[in-house]
């Protein structure tokens, strides 16, 4: 089986949780061949993995690269441009009006339309001829905000423009002739897919891992964006999503907190399958030491989305109580967090902790960096089904989350497996943490009782035995049903099929 796997700002220019999951799926598939396709910044990106052998290609497909030339001054020009901003006109009315079904088929139709234009003469050089701005000033005014909002402006416009145009323009890419397309995110890679899907009727599967409204909703709003840009861009997003959820023949979540936020944005529940992430125990042996001095581990990248100020602030207040205590924060840190990184150690200077908190750059595999810690630290405002907890749990290390996404799902509901505690709450974050750091035997307690856990949930093969399943449901038209015991009466979990091709979303 041929499967285009599309990634954003993931597999294979970074590390980290998604580009581990993309990893196994290829790896642990080896009877399949696969096509990476990486929406990228600038398309100059080095790459991080080594692709596998069952790589048939590398794609990166640069969002960001330089813009496209308009079209050419001729007798068919206007034509198309005219028909740019007609669908573009729909797309925006339907975008900044009123919520229903209206608004999903308006929006499917209009960047169908768009994706005609991009057969017959390139998208991104028609919207480099005229773009977005004057159908998003126009849907503006017919749908005024609220009272108390600021107005627009034209410059916000052009903003809000150069932010959805250029991810309107990756449908101008097209992808070699496959079985399965299967996108690892909601947002652009997803439009990347229902293009190529709407060329060739190819199925398309929808993984989320952070939701990727949620997080653009963040996103835009720590980058200081004005409201009505925020508004804009974020209406855009939503419709995307909508139109990806109603048209994706399989939603495969990583967790239920994804799978509610699906259905909310219009999946039908009978097409959402949750597949939780695994790891592969042989790797993740137990860690039978601990660090000589008391000390918090962090693994992942320097991203917002971690809140590694949360972490910071926390372990100020720990300090306090365990005045040896260390903080060893493993990950990369991408270019564009550099600012973010430097404000983090700006805050640590700030609270006198600097010279406990320790940044040990990417490690090599995560194994290492969480045998470093007493504890495993997760503090970020996002997650999906996160591996450094499942990881951490594989190895028996005790931890330290906050409570959003998939995390609650990954421990059990007694609290006998990991602590958890609110978002942005450092108080109650350093309180679990002092709690593991001075009670020896409470930290072999949660390790083991984490690690029974993800032997029973969370192991490698459960994952892929589902994901192959999905693919050959997809190539038949088939939907995955519900789990059932297998016929020796393991309890292992296995995948019905029921057929579902009566039930196609238009």
């Amino acid at each position: 089986m041929k499967i285009a796997l599309i990634t954003e700002g993931t597999y294979p220019i970074v590390t980290g949780g998604v580009s581990t999951w993309c990893n196994q799926l290829i790896e642990g598939m080896p009877e399949h061949s696969f096509d990476v396709v990486a929406l990228t910044g600038s398309g100059t990106e080095r790459t991080v993995w080594k692709a596998p052998t069952n790589v048939r290609a590398v794609h990166l497909v640069p969002v960001w690269g330089p813009p496209e030339s308009p079209l050419r001054p001729g007798p068919r020009r206007r034509g198309w441009v005219d028909s740019t901003q007609y669908a573009l006109t729909e797309l925006w009315d339907a975008a900044l009006g009123p919520d229903g079904e209206d608004a999903v088929r308006r929006t499917s139709a209009a960047l169908q339309h768009l994706v005609g234009i991009s057969d017959g003469v390139g998208l991104a050089s028609s919207l480099a001829t005229r773009g977005s701005v004057a159908p998003i000033l126009t849907a503006w005014a017919a749908h005024a905000p609220a009272e108390g909002e600021p107005p627009m402006s034209v410059a916000d416009a052009v903003l809000a423009a150069a932010i959805v145009d250029r991810a309107l323009a990756v449908v101008d890419h097209r992808l070699a002739p496959v079985d399965v397309l299967h996108a690892s995110s909601n947002g652009p890679s997803s439009l990347l897919a229902l293009a190529q899907s709407w060329r060739d009727g190819t199925p398309i599967l929808l993984t989320e891992h952070g939701v990727y409204l949620r997080e653009r909703y963040l996103a835009l709003h720590d980058a200081k964006a004005s409201k009505p840009v925020r508004r804009a861009v974020t209406a855009f997003l939503r419709r995307l999503c909508e139109v990806v959820h109603v048209h994706a023949h399989m939603v495969l979540p990583v967790n239920q907190f994804n799978a509610r936020w699906e259905r909310q944005l219009g999946a039908d529940p009978a097409r959402i399958h949750t597949i939780p992430n695994g790891v592969d125990p042989a790797v993740f042996q137990p860690v039978g030491t601990e660090p000589d001095v008391p000390t918090i581990s962090f693994v992942g990248r320097i991203d917002p989305l971690k809140d590694l100020g949360t972490l910071i602030a926390a372990f100020a207040v720990v300090r306090e109580s365990v005045p040896n205590a260390q903080l060893r924060l493993f990950g990369p840190t991408p270019a564009a967090n550099a600012a973010y990184k430097a404000r983090l150690v700006e805050q640590a200077a700030a609270l006198g902790i600097a010279d406990a908190v320790h940044w040990e750059g990417p490690s090599k595999g995560s194994r290492p960096a969480i045998a470093a810690g007493h504890v495993v630290a997760l503090s970020s405002v996002s997650e999906g089904l996160p591996f450094t907890l499942i990881e951490s749990m594989m190895c028996g290390r005790p931890t330290v989350n906050t409570d959003v996404g998939g995390v609650a799902e990954c421990l059990d509901e007694e609290g006998t497996t990991g602590m958890l505690v609110p978002a942005r709450d450092h108080l109650a974050f350093a309180e679990a943490c002092i709690m593991l750091l001075t009670d020896a035997s409470l930290r072999a307690s949660i390790g083991a009782a984490a690690r029974r856990r993800a032997l029973a949930e969370f192991t490698l093969e459960r994952c892929l035995t589902r994901y192959r399943e999905a693919y050959s449901a997809a190539v038949d038209g088939l939907q995955l049903g519900s789990r059932a015991l297998t016929a020796d009466g393991t309890g292992r979990p296995s995948w019905t099929i029921d057929d579902a091709r009566t039930g196609v979303a238009a």
